[in-house]
């Protein structure tokens, strides 16, 4: 990249990521074919574009891989240090690679990295050789765990998400990982909340050198030297797939979020990559100048006094089980709803007796609280069982 380039990027990144308030909902996403914004704590779906239309995911799929590899590591059935033999089939592996060569002796953890950070093509197949024997029995690893963290929108052909073309039939339609921007946020998403250290360690690396090989290069995902608080996710690009990536940003504790959180966005299918940067700045723009994470409620928070059978003597302090926090616009107005169920003899502290609902003034549900008894009642006096009895 030139100094000319830098200076366009630098001057484009001013104009749409530090001025609040100039881009509307309907303007976000210009770009991409269908994208998606969620927040990682709460889930909530800031903006969506065609979010359900399922489209080929090109490098995105390593996504997945990389889960698995990480699961696989921490049930112990793989070991990071394991050393990874590079066979003909993996070297002859075409497109994006990690250049292995036939007879390298490679670790698994270095393998990993060249998946996610320079998106090796050949790096998938040998990951997934090692982990299942082969890439069919790997691929059903992860059709069955894409179904088990809610991708209900996902099928799953290969490892790395190059398109598999029928040779004696050229005509036919490649057989293509397929999926939805939803279903890759979800999938952000589980990377995030399980093994959030293991995969920033790896995909909020700029570049990657790996000196035993004489390997170097810079990370695909363009936004890392862009915007400070991005670290992830990964980048794709075929012909038919497009310009795709998933990314995550954080979002830290300040005057105006409560909490840190963090945006995580998908965009699939732009016909550039300097489109696919757009709409992805265009998406955490709006996501952190528009949307803030506040704690709507606290944890051990007095609702309610209330009374068995309307009886004094068996008083019941109601309180909130857990806290409850939630992303919403600088303009939204938060309302609530609590329902509290008949209280009946005995009672044990901790019991759930209610909840209380939060939604916006546009009727959308922004979560529930259970509210629980923080009374323990299980041994009333005579006279008080007799009015009970009597005010049934």
């Amino acid at each position: 990249m030139n100094k000319m380039q830098k200076k366009l990027i630098t001057l484009f990144t001013i104009a749409t990521f530090l001025v609040p308030n100039l881009v509307y909902a309907k303007d976000i996403d210009k770009y991409s074919k269908s994208s998606i914004l969620i927040d990682q704590k709460t889930n909530r779906v800031i903006y969506e574009k065609e979010a359900d239309t399922k489209r080929p995911l090109a490098s995105l799929s390593k996504m997945m891989t990389f889960l698995i590899a990480l699961e696989c590591i921490e049930k112990g059935q793989v070991k990071k240090e394991d050393i990874i033999e590079i066979d003909s089939e993996i070297a002859s592996i075409k497109g994006s690679t990690y250049k292995l060569k036939e007879g390298e002796k490679i670790p698994l953890i270095e393998l990993m990295k060249g998946l996610m950070i320079v998106s090796g093509n050949d790096a998938a197949v040998a990951i997934a050789k090692h982990i299942a024997g082969s890439k069919e029995n790997f691929v059903n690893m992860m059709n069955t765990k894409s179904l088990e963290i809610g991708m209900t929108s996902t099928n799953f052909v290969n490892p790395h998400g190059l398109p598999i073309y029928d040779i004696k039939n050229p005509e036919n339609p490649p057989k293509e990982n397929i999926s939805t921007a939803r279903d890759i946020a979800i999938l952000g998403k589980y990377l995030l909340d399980n093994y959030e250290d293991e995969v920033t360690n790896i995909t909020d690396l700029s570049h990657y050198e790996y000196s035993q090989r004489g390997f170097s290069k810079n990370n695909t995902n363009p936004l890392l030297n862009i915007i400070d608080e991005v670290d992830g996710i990964k980048t794709g690009y075929t012909g038919n797939a497009g310009y795709c990536l998933s990314f995550s940003m954080k979002v830290n504790k300040d005057e105006k979020n409560d909490i840190d959180n963090r945006l995580i966005g998908v965009v699939l299918g732009a016909n550039h990559k300097n489109k696919r940067l757009e709409s992805s700045l265009s998406l955490l723009n709006y996501g952190k100048n528009n949307f803030k994470t506040v704690e709507v409620i606290q944890k051990d928070e007095l609702i309610a006094k209330k009374y068995i059978s309307g009886i004094e003597d068996l008083e019941v302090v109601l309180k909130t089980k857990e806290p409850l926090y939630s992303m919403i616009s600088n303009e939204e107005q938060i309302n609530s709803q609590v329902t509290i169920k008949e209280l009946n003899y005995p009672i044990k502290k901790g019991d759930v007796v209610g909840v209380i609902k939060y939604y916006t003034q546009t009727g959308e549900t922004l979560g529930n609280v259970e509210i629980i008894s923080d009374t323990e009642i299980t041994d009333v006096s005579f006279k008080d069982k007799i009015k009970m009895l009597f005010n049934k």
